[in-house]
C-alpha cells in the first residue's frame, strides 16, 4: 500500500493495535500520520513508532472532559495538515469514528476503514461457522486463543470455514462524543462498513468492530454485538448449517439472532462471569431463550455445566461437557527440574480473583526460608502496581519479578526456565496454563477452583499437586512444603500422555465432530456412592462441608404432619430500600412452617431474580400506581411529551445521511432534556408527591390488595419501608387481632 494513510486514535483502548498497524504501514511504504490523544498510555508506542521512517506523530491536547473530538473536529477542518494531505483515512478506535466521518464528507475522494487490509471484501457462505467475541488480534494477540485452537482441531474436516469475530472497541467518552459515536456506527453499519475480511491458517476471518463506550449491562452490549454482524454478513444472516459459538451470552445468543433457521447450533461455554449474567434479569433471559434454540451446549468444565444446570434443569439434557482443545505439539518436556522447586512461575491475569495477592505473601514465606527461591509473575492487570510495591515492601528484591504477556508459542520455552507453576485462582472455569505446563513436564500446585482439578483428576500425585482455595498465604506456603518432600514421585511422562488422551486436538476434535453431526456432549458421570453410605440407609448422610440440618421445632412438626402451616404472615415491601434482606426474611419464613405472602410496589420479576422462595405469592400495585393522576400528568408533560417531540426532531436530522451535525445538535438537547427533566423529578416532584405516597399506596391496597387477601386469617404483618406504613397502621386498625410491626423480627414464630 504506497499511499498517505491518516491513522486517527483518539482514546486509549486500542494503543496496541494502532502500534501494530501503523508499524505495519510504514514497513508498507505508505507514508503514515498518526494522530493520537495525548495521554500518558500513548507514550512508549510513541517512542517507537516516532523513530520510523515515513510516520508522522501527531498529539491532540485531551479538553476539559478529557476526550479529543472538540480538538480534533477543528485540526479535520484545517485547509493544510494531516487531513488535507491524506487518500486514506483509518479509524482505529471508536473515539476516532465520529472524526473519520467528518474527514470523509470534507473530502468526499478520501478512504475510510477501520484497519488497513480486508476492508470492502464480502465473507461468502460456510460449511462451518465459529462465532466468538474473542479471538488473536492486533489489539489483543492472545485473546480467545482457546477458540483459535479448537478452530484449528476441526478446520481440516471442512471445505469452507469462517470465524466471525466480534471485536469490543470501548474505552472513556464525554456525552457529545458518545452522541458522536452512537451516530458514526449508525451511518457505517448502513455502508456494512463495520466489517474486515482476512484470510487466516484456521479459515476466512470476519472481524466485525462493535464500539461501544458503556458496557455495563449485557443485553445492550449482545445487541450492539447483533447490530454489527448483522451489517457486516451479505444477507443480514450466518450462512452455515452448523454454527459452533463461543460463550452463552454473547456468541449463543448472537447465534440464535442470526443463523439460519434449519442451521444446528452449538454452545460452548467458557465464562467465568456467569453468576453475574443471571444476576441481571434481561442478560439472564436471553440465556434462557438461547438454551431454548440451541441444539448442544459444552461446557469446558464440570463446575461450569452444574452452574448452568442448577439454574436451567430443564435443558439439563442438552448440556455437557467437551474440554478445550490446546496445541500440545507447542510444548515438549524441558531439562530435569530441580527437586527443591524453587524457582516460581505464574502465568495470567493479575487480578485479586486470580489469587497473585496471597500467592505473592505465600511466597514470601518461603523466601524466608529458602534465600534462593523467586518467583516471576508474566502477565498484566490492574493488580499490577500494587504487587510490585507490596514486593518491594518484603524485601523480595529481584526474587520477585513481573513480565509482559508472551506469545502463545513462547509459553511452553518460558516454563522450561523454571521449576513450578503454582496458580492460586480462587475460581476457574478451566485452568489452560495447567495444562501447558503439564505438558512442558513442569509440575504444577494449583488450587481445586473447579477447572485445575478436573484436568488433575487422577493425577494429583504424579503431576504436582492441589491446595483448598483460600484467603491464607499459608496454605500456598503448606503446600508448596508438603509437594516438595514428594518430587521423587512425580511423573510428568506420564501425566503429558493423560493430558493428551483429554485436551489434546484429536481428542477434543473427535468430540466437536461429533456434537456438529448431531449427537449430544458427554455429561461427566456421578460419583458411586460410598459403600458406607449404602450400608447405612437409616442414618441421614450429611455431604461434606453443607451445613447439618437445623432442628425441628414441636410446634412445625404437628402443624406439618397436619398439613396446617405453623402460621400465616403478610410481609408489606412496597419500595424497601433492601430487597434482598427482605427476601432472606421471607425465606426464613418459609423454611419455618410460615404461610407468607409478600405485598410490593415492584416487579415480581424483581423477586423471582433475588430467589424469592417460589410458594410465596408476590401482590405488586405497582401498575395500579402509575394509572395514578398525579404520577401519570408528571410522566406525561416532564418526560413523554417533550421525548416524542425531540424525537420526532432527531428523525427528521437524521434524514440527512451525510451529515451528522444535525442529529448531534437534537442529541444535544436531548440529554439536557433529561438532566432537567431528572433533576424537577428529583427536587421538586419528589418531595410532594412523597408526603403523599404511602396514603396513596394505602388507598390502592385497600382496593387491589385487601380482596385477595384473607386479613382475617392472618396473624402478623411485618411492614418494611417507610411507603408501607400508612397501609399497614390501617389495617392494624381495621382488624384489632393482626399484629403489625415494624421489625422483621425472626423469632416470632419461635415455640414459646
Amino acid at each position: 500500500m504506497n499511499s498517505h494513510v491518516l491513522y486517527l486514535a483518539l482514546g486509549t483502548y486500542r494503543v496496541r493495535a494502532a502500534r501494530e498497524q501503523v508499524k505495519e504501514l510504514a514497513s508498507s511504504g505508505s507514508r503514515v500520520s498518526l494522530v493520537v490523544l495525548d495521554a500518558p498510555e500513548w507514550r512508549e508506542a510513541l517512542e517507537e513508532l516516532g523513530r520510523l521512517d515515513g510516520v508522522d506523530v501527531v498529539r491532540i491536547a485531551p479538553d476539559k472532559d478529557g476526550s479529543a473530538w472538540a480538538p480534533a473536529k477543528k485540526l479535520a477542518g484545517a485547509r493544510s495538515g494531516p487531513f488535507a494531505q491524506a487518500d486514506t483515512v483509518i479509524a482505529g478506535d471508536a473515539q476516532a469514528l465520529p472524526v473519520a466521518w467528518i474527514a470523509q464528507r470534507r473530502r468526499p475522494g478520501i478512504e475510510l476503514r477501520l484497519e488497513p487490509h480486508g476492508a470492502g471484501r464480502a465473507v461468502e457462505p460456510a460449511d462451518l461457522a465459529v462465532l466468538t467475541p474473542w479471538y488473536p488480534s492486533p489489539n489483543n494477540p492472545y485473546a480467545g486463543s482457546f477458540v483459535q485452537a479448537a478452530t484449528s482441531a476441526v478446520a481440516g474436516h471442512f471445505d469452507r470455514v469462517t470465524v466471525l469475530h466480534t471485536e469490543d472497541w470501548s474505552g472513556r467518552a464525554s456525552a457529545p462524543l458518545n452522541d458522536a459515536i452512537r451516530v458514526t456506527v449508525d451511518r457505517l453499519q448502513e455502508r456494512a462498513a463495520l466489517g474486515h475480511v482476512l484470510d487466516t491458517d484456521e479459515g476466512t476471518l470476519l472481524r466485525v468492530a462493535v464500539p461501544l463506550v458503556h458496557r455495563k449491562y449485557y443485553a445492550p452490549w449482545v445487541d450492539a454485538q447483533t447490530d454489527a454482524l448483522r451489517s457486516a454478513l451479505p444477507t443480514g444472516r450466518i450462512e452455515a448449517p452448523v454454527v459452533h459459538a463461543h460463550t452463552g451470552v454473547y456468541g449463543g445468543v448472537l447465534a440464535t439472532r442470526l443463523a439460519r433457521p434449519d442451521a444446528r447450533i452449538v454452545v460452548t461455554e467458557h465464562s467465568s462471569f456467569l453468576d453475574k449474567v443471571f444476576a441481571q434479569g434481561p442478560a439472564e433471559r436471553l440465556y434462557a431463550e438461547m438454551l431454548e434454540r440451541v441444539d448442544a451446549v459444552m461446557c469446558v468444565s464440570s463446575v461450569l455445566r452444574e452452574q448452568i444446570v442448577q439454574r436451567y434443569p430443564e435443558h439439563a439434557d442438552k448440556v455437557g461437557v467437551v474440554p478445550n482443545a490446546i496445541a500440545l505439539d507447542r510444548f515438549t518436556p524441558g531439562p530435569e527440574r530441580s527437586p527443591e522447586l524453587l524457582r516460581w512461575l505464574y502465568i495470567g491475569r493479575l487480578l485479586q480473583p486470580k489469587g497473585v495477592k496471597e500467592l505473592l505473601e505465600g511466597f514470601a514465606l518461603i523466601a524466608a526460608e529458602e534465600p534462593r527461591a523467586t518467583l516471576t509473575m508474566v502477565g498484566h492487570g490492574a493488580c499490577e502496581e500494587e504487587l510490585r510495591a507490596r514486593g518491594a515492601e518484603l524485601g523480595l528484591g529481584d526474587r520477585f519479578r513481573i513480565l509482559p504477556p508472551v506469545a502463545p508459542e513462547a509459553v511452553g520455552p518460558l516454563m522450561h526456565e523454571y521449576d513450578l507453576l503454582v496458580h492460586a485462582s480462587k475460581q476457574e472455569t478451566f485452568g489452560m496454563t495447567v495444562v501447558e505446563a503439564i505438558a512442558s513436564g513442569l509440575p504444577v500446585l494449583a488450587t481445586r477452583s473447579g477447572g485445575p482439578e478436573e484436568t488433575m483428576a487422577g493425577l494429583e500425585s504424579v503431576a504436582g499437586a492441589l491446595m483448598d482455595v483460600s484467603d491464607d498465604p499459608q496454605v500456598i506456603a503448606d503446600a508448596y512444603r508438603r509437594l516438595r518432600e514428594h518430587t521423587g514421585e512425580l511423573d510428568l511422562p506420564h501425566a503429558r500422555k493423560v493430558i493428551e488422551d483429554r485436551v489434546g486436538y484429536e481428542a477434543v476434535a473427535k468430540q466437536l465432530l461429533a456434537v456438529y453431526g448431531g449427537a449430544l456432549p458427554p455429561v461427566p458421570s456421578a460419583p458411586a456412592a460410598e459403600a458406607d453410605d449404602v450400608d447405612r440407609p437409616d442414618e441421614a448422610v450429611v455431604p461434606e462441608g453443607e451445613p447439618e440440618a437445623r432442628p425441628v421445632s414441636v410446634a412445625e412438626t404437628t402443624a406439618r404432619e397436619q398439613g396446617e402451616p405453623v402460621g400465616r404472615a403478610v410481609v408489606l415491601a412496597l419500595t424497601p430500600a433492601k430487597p434482598r434482606r427482605i427476601v432472606d426474611f421471607t425465606n426464613h419464613l418459609v423454611e419455618k412452617g410460615v404461610e407468607v405472602t409478600l405485598v410490593t410496589a415492584q416487579a415480581p420479576a424483581l423477586w423471582e431474580r433475588l430467589d424469592l422462595d417460589a410458594s410465596v405469592p408476590v401482590v405488586s400495585v405497582g401498575d395500579a400506581e402509575k394509572k395514578l393522576r398525579i404520577p401519570r400528568a408528571e410522566r406525561f408533560l416532564v418526560y413523554r411529551a417533550p421525548r416524542a417531540v425531540l424525537r420526532r426532531a432527531r428523525r427528521i436530522a437524521a434524514k440527512n445521511r451525510e451529515a451528522i451535525g444535525p442529529e448531534l445538535a437534537v442529541a444535544t438537547v436531548q440529554r439536557a432534556h433529561t438532566k432537567v427533566a431528572n433533576a424537577f423529578h428529583k427536587k421538586v416532584f419528589n418531595r410532594g408527591y412523597k408526603e403523599v405516597r404511602p396514603q396513596l399506596f394505602a388507598r390502592i391496597a385497600k382496593r387491589r390488595v385487601l380482596p385477595e387477601l384473607r386479613l382475617d386469617l392472618v396473624d402478623h404483618v411485618f411492614v418494611s419501608d417507610i411507603n408501607s406504613t400508612v397501609t399497614g397502621w390501617k389495617w392494624a386498625k381495621s382488624h384489632p387481632h393482626l399484629k403489625v410491626t415494624a421489625s422483621l423480627d425472626r423469632s416470632v414464630y419461635e415455640p414459646k
